[in-house]
């Protein structure tokens, strides 16, 4: 299962960093602080993202009600400690999805998710699946970021 999940998060990190490469490259960016270029998710959800929330897909559906209902947990300092603790998950915008997917990645690309093992393998990989197949779904269906993953854009 180990390797299973591996495979599972290379393919979720090379979606989301070329996901994350289009958005800029699609005028979805801003100067962070210092003047790095940062995605704009948050405009990007609300313009295009929105579309995850709008279709009837059975599939799309199961994956974002599972990242809006069990949202991936956040590392917080406590007492010194690193510890997970529970998202508030009230909201169900496009905005607040998109949150869950960075959060997905911000947790996986920090290490939070393994110390030379997965931490809870079977919610770890749910959650890289749901991430994974919303990207896709929303590439697939978005011809201007998919044209721009794909280096077709104009």
């Amino acid at each position: 299962m180990s390797a299973d999940l591996d495979q599972l998060a290379f393919r979720f990190f090379k979606l989301f960093a070329q996901c994350e490469y289009a958005l800029k490259a699609m005028g979805y960016g801003r100067a962070a602080n210092g003047g790095m270029a940062e995605a704009d998710w948050d405009r990007f959800a609300n313009e295009v993202g929105v579309l995850l929330l709008q279709t009837n897909n059975q599939d799309v559906v199961k994956f974002r009600t599972y990242l809006l209902e069990c949202p991936p947990k956040k590392q917080v300092w406590v007492n010194g400690q690193v510890e997970w603790v529970d998202v508030p998950n009230t909201e169900r915008s496009a905005q607040i999805l998109f949150s869950h997917i960075r959060r997905v990645r911000n947790n996986l690309y920090h290490g939070g998710k393994f110390y030379g093992n997965w931490i809870d393998p079977e919610r770890s990989g749910k959650l890289i699946a749901c991430s994974l197949q919303l990207l896709q779904h929303l590439m697939l269906n978005d011809a201007r970021l998919r044209a721009t993953i794909d280096g077709d854009a104009a």
